[in-house]
């Protein structure tokens, strides 16, 4: 599924980690510290990690959206919300520690609030759930 709003991929999950990002790549950013590993995230203002919570590598539907209003998913088995900003919407992507993917959907703003959702249906999905804001939440 691909429109303005929203845009699915099917990424191959590795090294516990599911990434959103707005700018290139930067090791220094990528790393994990105590208490990182113990709130399940990295969290920079345009570069955030996840702990997608299964152990092995596997793949899964990842849903990038964006809303006027969050939602959260009936089959949520965990909701995190951190601000994030949009530094270059050309360098938008989804990603783990093995592939990435452009992400093309109608980000207009800079600022938005990012629900990250770990779901549980048939089979294990994610949920990066951008919500435009005057005030965003504060990490």
């Amino acid at each position: 599924m691909n429109n303005k709003n929203i845009q699915t991929v099917d990424l191959l999950i590795t090294h516990s980690q599911i990434l959103l990002r707005s700018r290139d790549y930067d090791e220094k950013l990528s790393q994990w510290g105590k208490g990182n590993v113990s709130q399940g995230a990295v969290i920079h203002k345009d570069y955030v990690i996840f702990d997608p919570l299964p152990e092995d590598a596997f793949g899964a539907n990842v849903n990038i959206k964006i809303e006027n209003t969050f939602n959260l998913d009936e089959n949520a088995q965990r909701c995190i919300v951190v601000p994030f900003f949009i530094t270059d919407k050309n360098k938008l992507q989804v990603a783990s520690a093995t592939e990435k993917f452009d992400i093309n959907i109608n980000v207009t703003n800079k600022t938005y609030s990012l629900y990250y959702e770990i779901c549980e249906g048939d089979e294990i999905y994610y949920n990066f759930t951008l919500v435009p804001e005057k005030a965003t939440v504060t990490a």
